[in-house]
Parts: C-alpha cells; structure tokens; sequence
C-alpha cells in the first residue's frame, strides 16, 4: 500500500470512529427527543402530553434509553446525555 493510500485509510478511520462515538448508543429518534426532555427537567407527564403519548409509553422508552445508555436512573441518563452531547 503506498504512502498516500494508507494516509487516506487513516482519515477514514479517524472520521468514521469520531462520527462513531456520538451515534454509538442507537437511540431512536423518539428515544432522543424524550431524552431532550428529560435533560429538560419535564416530568413523565409532561413529556406525554408534549409527545402526544401515554406515560406508560414514556416509561418504556426511557427503561429502553436507560440500556443504551447503560445507565440506572434519570439523573445518569441526563448525565450521560449532556456530556456525550447526544440531545
């Protein structure tokens, strides 16, 4: 491989790893806009009457961003979230 084609390679790989990093935890697009409002400071009834879904609804996806997030509570969730700038 010459010089160049392996410098090219390395960006690629340095992009693709940084690009990697911030979108490593699939959320979904409802699961990043309920963690917006968790970040927000919304209670679960208020972010199901601004998604227009119930709160057991909310529950759920939060129990399924608390595993991406490999997390255990809201304050480690908006935590993580604010760091990682994921919302």
């Amino acid at each position: 491989m010459s010089p160049i084609i392996a410098s090219k390679v390395l960006q690629m790989f340095k992009s693709n790893l940084g690009n990697k990093a911030s979108n490593s935890f699939d959320l979904s697009s409802r699961e990043k806009e309920i963690l917006k409002c968790l970040v927000e400071g919304m209670s679960y009834k208020m972010i199901a009457d601004t998604c227009f879904i119930s709160a057991d609804t909310v529950n759920g996806h939060t129990k399924s961003i608390y595993k991406k997030l490999q997390v255990h509570s809201k304050s480690e969730a908006v935590a993580k979230a604010i760091r990682g700038k994921i919302v």
